[in-house]
């Protein structure tokens, strides 16, 4: 005799796991409804939409603990994509060489809390996100570099070495 599926408020058999149908009448009519609505949204909202996106992205590059770095200035590199200008424009109107950030979209170079603060105020995102995601990458790096040099510290270690 087969096990019959609950499915409760919290997903299948309570592990916040849903059950969507794709396939029903009435997922079909939700993905038109979606559809009209999104075909409905002036230029300005759907550029809003993506940056919101974007800031999405990086937040939860920053809550998960990924494999990959991904350096700020890639980062940034997508957000003025998404605006469709050019980098030379950019960089003039942020008052930085073209070469400036050439360099910080391949991570060679760092974002400073000036650049951050016109970042914020231009993409609408918190300044502290772009240095969140730098410092995190750093301390990433540095770790990862120097793996057993830092496995040695550990409050046990102080105190035994203290008394």
């Amino acid at each position: 005799m087969r096990k019959k599926k609950t499915i409760k408020a919290d997903g299948l058999q309570g592990l916040g796991i849903g059950v969507v149908n794709t396939n029903s009448k009435e997922f079909r009519c939700l993905q038109e409804k979606i559809k009209e609505e999104s075909q409905r949204q002036s230029k300005k909202q759907i550029l809003e939409n993506q940056l919101l996106s974007l800031r999405f992205q990086m937040e939860r590059y920053l809550r998960e603990n990924p494999a990959i770095v991904k350096e700020v200035g890639a980062f940034l590199k997508e957000h003025v994509q998404v605006l469709g200008i050019k980098n030379k424009d950019f960089a003039e109107y942020i008052g930085y060489k073209e070469s400036y950030l050439s360099a910080l979209y391949a991570g060679k170079r760092k974002i400073n809390i000036d650049l951050a603060l016109k970042l914020g105020k231009i993409f609408n995102v918190d300044p502290t996100l772009w240095i969140h995601i730098q410092s995190k990458n750093e301390l990433k790096k540095m770790e990862d570099e120097n793996e057993k040099a830092y496995r040695k510290y550990s409050i046990d270690d102080l105190l035994k070495k203290a008394s």
